[in-house]
């Protein structure tokens, strides 16, 4: 009996129709900096194209941002966790320099417009809002706010400053049939490893990806309880375990 509702369960199985997946394309992107949270001589350049700036601080030469496009983006929704792979979306740049305590920002939302294909297919002009968090370190500090230490790694040439990406719920959103989507922003991607933050060295132009997915409207922004975190870490730390244990054998039998 037991063989037989195997058998039938399998064949239920292979009779099943594959979940069609949907190809989103993001094409003619541009940026426009908007929303800024403090700073003295603030200024923008290149609003509302592929490459977009905003400048601040006195005393020296300027800090600042740049947004540039990468080029038309796809990426494919799977169905069963209404997702997509996480992907570079554009390229950050922080332009960080010395300047006058009490001139840098400390925040800066990115308007993020893309045309919008599904299946091919136009859906519209998007504007997606992701909101920056800026962090000027004071470049002498004991440890840095990273906890290295001056003349250290990202901290060579003073105490470097943090930058962090959120999504905002001002955000638009497209759809897939009568669901709402978004993309959403997911932190960068630093000489080859994602990363939450950007910190980024003083007296330095550094240079990321930005990252982004697609996921349900509903979704974005939504940042892991910090229960949900650990039982990854353990999640995966169980996985690399079980791995060590499979590959002994096989080490012992080829040895």
């Amino acid at each position: 009996m037991h063989l037989k509702l195997v058998a039938a369960v399998a064949a239920m199985a292979v009779a099943m129709p594959a979940v069609a997946t949907t190809t989103i394309d993001f094409t003619n992107v541009r940026a426009t900096w908007f929303d800024i949270d403090g700073g003295a001589n603030i200024n923008t350049s290149g609003q509302g194209t592929a490459s977009a700036e905003v400048r601040w601080g006195v005393g020296g030469q300027q800090s600042g941002y740049r947004f540039e496009s990468i080029g038309d983006l796809q990426l494919v929704v799977d169905p069963l966790t209404n997702t997509s792979d996480v992907a570079n979306i554009g390229k950050f740049t922080h332009f960080n320099f010395p300047i006058s305590a009490g001139t840098s920002i400390a925040g800066v939302k990115l308007e993020y417009t893309s045309d919008v294909l599904v299946n091919g297919n136009l859906f519209g002009t998007v504007n997606f809002i992701y909101a920056f968090d800026h962090f000027e370190t004071p470049n002498a500090d004991f440890p840095c706010a990273d906890g290295g230490f001056v003349g250290i790694g990202v901290n060579i040439n003073g105490c470097a400053d943090r930058v962090a990406v959120n999504f905002n719920q001002a955000s638009g959103a497209f759809s897939i049939g009568t669901i709402d989507y978004a993309l959403d922003v997911r932190g960068f991607l630093v000489d080859n490893t994602p990363a939450q933050l950007f910190w980024t060295t003083e007296n330095a132009t550094n240079e990321a990806f930005l990252r982004g997915q697609v996921v349900l409207r509903e979704n974005a922004g939504a940042v892991p309880e910090p229960a949900t975190w650990a039982m990854l870490i353990t999640g995966f730390g169980l996985v690399g375990t079980a791995a060590r244990r499979r590959s002994r054998p096989l080490a012992s039998a080829s040895a």
